[in-house]
């Protein structure tokens, strides 16, 4: 399900509420109406999600949505934040779940949850993920329960209208951050081996075989990573050397040689397709425009 842009979002907080739970309690088969968000602060909850199963640690959240059958149980004794919230609602009044709460067969788990996903300036699509990390926002989470027990405050349900949106925002970038990060520690033995032999003749099936991944798998990461090939890549890193060389007054033969090029014919022609130079004109440009161009 595409929810539009995450700017234009009008959520609103159905329910909100910190618990306890004791070993073995659960919740379920069922479905919900709206959506919820359950952050464990401490022991461990599972999740199981139509046909996946999660173990949620402290630190950790699931996300999961209307038409998706599920069974929450406590495996130790726990305590965790649950919210009930629609995306977009024309008022932020909350209309509490509970009534619409559905009780399924077992046999419904093996349907697929509904996905979700959100369109960000800047970024494109975002699809949420069930299971997450996100850190950081236990005293946003409280201030929402505690806003949420107070109904009759004036203006509460538009400031939990307020405080979910700016969960929302976090919840975006924490995922979208711990994601880069992740793909980027998953290729960096490769970028490590690459970088301290620069002059081998790598293939992907070499580099993919460093990170322990398919072949395929790794050029599609490596790719969403630096923006090129694994072969690009090693090109630009031997012409790095090679500038370097070149303005150390290195003839042009032993940095060719020493850079794994056949000829000087072939590493001039490398040479001027990444930097629009030949390697001559490179080292004959002042000093200091030749450091700018590295």
């Amino acid at each position: 399900m595409l929810l539009g842009n995450l700017i234009d979002l009008t959520p609103t907080v159905n329910f909100a509420t910190k618990q306890s739970s004791e070993p073995g309690e659960y919740w379920g088969v069922r479905e919900i109406p709206d959506c919820q968000l359950i952050y464990v602060l401490s022991g461990e909850v599972q999740l199981i999600l139509g046909p996946d199963s999660y173990s949620i640690r402290p630190g950790e959240c699931v996300f999961y949505g209307h038409n998706s059958p599920h069974i929450l149980t406590s495996v130790r004794h726990s305590t965790f934040y649950s919210l009930h919230f629609t995306w977009h609602a024309p008022s932020s009044q909350p209309v509490h779940p509970a009534y619409h709460i559905k009780e399924v067969r077992k046999t419904e788990l093996a349907r697929h949850p509904e996905s979700y996903s959100l369109t960000i300036e800047g970024r494109g699509e975002f699809t949420i993920p069930h299971h997450f990390v996100l850190s950081g926002v236990e005293p946003l989470m409280a201030r929402i329960v505690k806003v949420y027990l107070q109904p009759d405050d004036w203006g509460a349900s538009f400031a939990m209208r307020a405080l979910m949106m700016e969960l929302l925002l976090t919840l975006v970038r924490n995922v979208t951050e711990h994601k880069t990060a992740e793909s980027a520690s998953k290729i960096e033995l490769a970028l490590h081996a690459m970088k301290e032999e620069p002059t081998r003749n790598w293939s992907v099936a070499e580099l993919a075989d460093v990170c322990g991944y398919h072949p395929s798998y790794f050029a599609r990461l490596f790719a969403e990573q630096t923006g090129t090939s694994p072969k690009q890549y090693i090109i630009s890193e031997r012409i790095k050397l090679a500038k370097l060389a070149l303005l150390k007054g290195e003839p042009m033969e032993t940095i060719a040689q020493r850079l794994g090029y056949a000829s000087i014919h072939y590493f001039s022609n490398n040479f001027k397709k990444e930097t629009g130079l030949t390697p001559s004109e490179f080292r004959q440009m002042p000093g200091r425009m030749a450091r700018e161009r590295e």
